[in-house]
């Protein structure tokens, strides 16, 4: 799950020693063994008692946990009011737990502790695309990638949300965006074979599955998007779009 471990670890920085010595580490399991010690000992600053409490929501997000880390989350915001990772935290959580609405609330807190907040845009985009909600999914995406101009995932999601709306080519000037963001990649070029085949563009899906191959020979998709699509043509038929891949 890139957005618990990513976007947390790489802004968390734990504030004093103290908390540092026992949650500072990549492992989750770990993470939550120190920072629980950490908690119960009662000592540092309020401001080290919410980075130990914060980490150890990640943890737990990591985990599947999510009662867990909303309630760490809390806690975290009780030492250390209005720090927009509490609010995004909490709505990734809510998000897991289905409960849209307050996730959709926790996401614009945190957007409005944090304008350039591009992962709070992101989420409410995933959550306006899948509600069906496309043209409000496509605002976030976009506010996420004006926030974020090199935000890989942000343009591939644009992408597909321009395909549901019967705007391929814009989904595939989306998508090439994201290659030329993050080329090793392997989805964002799969999502681009998909888009060229889904338009027609038969021999140019092949080539990317073909260059596909070439990386990685073990690529069960790219080998059976080649095989479909050397198949002799059956007669049309109604069709669905391709399937996401994300």
């Amino acid at each position: 799950m890139m957005r618990f471990g990513l976007v947390f670890l790489c802004v968390l920085g734990l504030a004093g020693p103290a908390a540092a010595a026992k949650c500072d580490t990549d492992n989750h399991v770990e993470a939550i063994a120190g920072c629980t010690e950490f908690i119960q000992s009662g000592t540092g600053s309020k401001v080290d008692r919410a980075q130990a409490y914060r980490r150890r929501a990640v943890a737990y997000l990591d985990q599947r946990a999510f009662k867990k880390a909303l309630a760490d989350f809390t806690q975290a915001s009780r030492f250390q009011p209005n720090n927009p990772e509490d609010n995004y935290g909490r709505g990734v959580a809510f998000t897991e737990l289905k409960q849209t609405r307050s996730a959709m609330i926790e996401f614009a807190k945190a957007i409005a502790l944090n304008k350039d907040y591009a992962e709070a845009y992101f989420e409410r985009g995933s959550i306006q695309e899948r509600a069906g909600h496309l043209s409000a999914a496509l605002g976030e995406y976009g506010n996420a990638i004006r926030a974020n101009p090199q935000f890989a995932e942000a343009y591939n999601s644009r992408a597909w949300t321009y395909y549901k709306l019967g705007k391929p080519v814009l989904g595939l000037k989306d998508v090439d965006q994201a290659i030329a963001i993050a080329p090793g990649d392997a989805d964002y070029h799969r999502a681009r074979a998909h888009i060229l085949e889904a338009m027609g563009q038969r021999k140019s899906a092949i080539e990317v599955y073909r260059r596909m191959l070439r990386q990685d020979p073990a690529d069960r998709d790219a080998e059976a998007g080649l095989v479909r699509l050397r198949a002799p043509r059956l007669p049309a038929k109604a069709k669905d779009g391709p399937k996401r891949l994300r």
